[in-house]
């Protein structure tokens, strides 16, 4: 049966300066794929300067308690291609004004 020949610090010491080479290439190649992508992005879109924002406010009642919830969105009119777009913010902020009753379960 043959053993596998035993490897030397020389050995160890290239594989590391590889992997490090490799590793250095690696961050190179993708700062530029990133420089290369924004310039791609910024030459291809120009922007637009119309722009309306419109707040939409809701009150609900129930139970003696008012709830009152309010979201934004905002439209964009690009008048170099005639297209208009319509974006909601993510998150209503909710106020709730009234009273609260809890009860435990408990005697």
């Amino acid at each position: 049966m043959n053993a596998t020949p035993r490897r030397k610090p020389a050995d160890r010491d290239r594989a590391v300066a590889r992997l490090r080479a490799i590793t250095i290439g690696t961050s190179i190649a993708s700062v530029a794929a990133v420089g290369a992508f924004a310039a791609v992005a910024a030459a291809s879109w120009s922007g637009s300067t119309d722009v309306t924002t419109a707040a939409v406010t809701t009150t609900t009642t129930s139970g003696g308690s008012t709830s009152t919830a309010t979201s934004t969105a905002t439209t964009t009119d690009d008048s170099t291609t005639g297209s208009t777009s319509l974006q909601a913010t993510a998150t209503p902020t909710t106020t709730s004004i009234g009273s609260a009753h809890a009860t435990s379960g408990g005697s």
